[in-house]
């Protein structure tokens, strides 16, 4: 689904800003860390207090307090300390993953900020992952200029639209228990094809319209063929690259010598 400007769902992302430090800032080992310290220091105050009802709170405290309070509290500060660190390096981050300098990231997040950046929301067939209609999972934002694509763990895919290669829709994409479906996407500074299965059929065609639109140089197909050979993207996107750049230097469409 497209969340056009004005859905409140959209704006309750977009509010505020600073959109990349908070993507960033999302899971992670950081955020695990906090998580099992703050289970681990409730168990130890559940167990004390049932110590306290039988009157051994000191026999509860050395034993629970030491065994899960103490190791709580140093992996909830532990957590807390590696989350502050990766806030105060997301553009360090940012840098590294895209290869944009600061003067470019600050540009990305205006384009996030704009009205005719178009932001899509899914709802993954996972039910267990807790989106819906309401709450959607923020697929990926496009802006004149840039593809967002946040992904697991605080990370996210960054590319400049003129930098794609391919985006396609594929029921091919390796997983545990067979092929699952979603989207396949490349760019020239890509060492190997991204794969996002979490995207249902809708959305995944939704995303690749608006980047044809954007360039129409994209490959739409998860096949094609070069010459004599035919190039699979899920198992060949490496040479893909390769390709696309003995290519690019010279003054024709990439997409115009293949046979789609």
């Amino acid at each position: 689904m497209i969340l056009e400007h004005g859905d409140k769902r959209r704006e309750n992302i977009l509010k505020n800003g600073e959109v990349l430090l908070r993507m960033r800032s999302t899971g992670g080992g950081a955020k695990g860390c906090m998580a099992g310290g703050i289970i681990l220091i409730v168990i130890a105050a559940l167990l004390m207090a049932v110590f306290l009802a039988m009157d051994l709170a000191l026999a509860g405290t050395l034993v629970f307090g030491g065994f899960f309070g103490i190791p709580g509290i140093l992996l909830l500060l532990l957590g807390v300390l590696f989350q502050r660190r990766k806030r105060k390096k997301y553009l360090d981050y940012y840098q590294e993953e895209t290869g944009f300098d600061k003067e470019e990231l600050g540009l990305l997040e205006q384009e996030i900020m704009e009205p005719d950046m178009i932001m899509f929301g899914n709802v993954p067939l996972e039910k267990n992952m807790g989106y819906s209609e309401k709450k959607p999972q923020i697929a990926c934002m496009l802006t004149r200029n840039y593809f967002v694509m946040p992904l697991i763990m605080g990370k996210s895919y960054i590319r400049r639209v003129s930098d794609m290669i391919l985006a396609t829709y594929s029921t091919e994409i390796p997983g545990i228990n067979g092929y699952k479906h979603g989207l396949v996407f490349l760019s020239r500074r890509d060492d190997i094809a991204y794969m996002n299965a979490f995207l249902t059929r809708d959305v995944c065609h939704e995303i690749m319209k608006a980047l044809w639109e954007k360039n129409p140089e994209i490959i739409d197909q998860q096949r094609f063929s070069y010459g004599e050979r035919v190039y699979d993207v899920i198992k060949d996107s490496p040479e893909i690259v390769k390709l696309y750049e003995n290519v690019a230097d010279r003054a024709v469409s990439f997409k115009s010598l293949l046979i789609l």
